[in-house]
């Protein structure tokens, strides 16, 4: 009897300790701002003619048998951003990834017949996590073996300048 009655007083007191007690925290945080976008730069060749046209995310550059687009996007779907330059998804797309600075680097080549003729482009994106900084460059089939000096030339010096 002694033995019950001591497994319930101890049982009374146990019970009296279970107050529960609740921390809160606040979330409170601002969130992070969007910086603003660097630059592209870029050594065009010396026929290149001044920016012809320049809208609100991109420039284009006239160069003798090319064009030199120049567009800075939303950082977002890489596969979505190759899609909107080439018109092809990037399963139809051989995309060499690597680093490039501070941003990830992702480089193709393609071809696609069209109602003014055959054209050939090439595009890189830069990827710094904001932005995507697209540079992208087109011209006629017939001319795409001169053009792939200067091609390469002009993806090699792309760089992102930060003010």
């Amino acid at each position: 009897m002694k033995k019950i009655l001591a497994i319930l007083c101890a049982a009374l007191l146990l019970t009296g300790c279970a107050a529960e007690t609740f921390e809160t925290v606040d979330d409170v945080y601002a969130p992070l701002e969007k910086p603003e976008p660097a630059s592209v730069s870029l050594v065009l060749p010396e026929n290149a003619a001044a920016q012809a046209m320049e809208g609100d995310t991109g420039t284009i550059y006239f160069c003798d048998g090319f064009e030199v687009t120049v567009e800075i996007l939303s950082s977002g779907d890489v596969d979505a951003t190759l899609k909107a330059l080439t018109g092809f998804g990037r399963e139809a797309l051989s995309v060499l990834q690597t680093r490039r600075g501070d941003a990830d680097s992702y480089v193709c080549a393609w071809s696609s017949a069209g109602e003014t003729g055959d054209q050939v482009g090439q595009a890189m994106v830069l990827d710094d996590g904001n932005y995507h900084y697209c540079i992208c460059l087109m011209t006629a089939a017939e001319y795409a073996s001169d053009c792939l000096q200067a091609w390469q030339e002009i993806l090699d010096s792309a760089a992102l300048e930060r003010s």
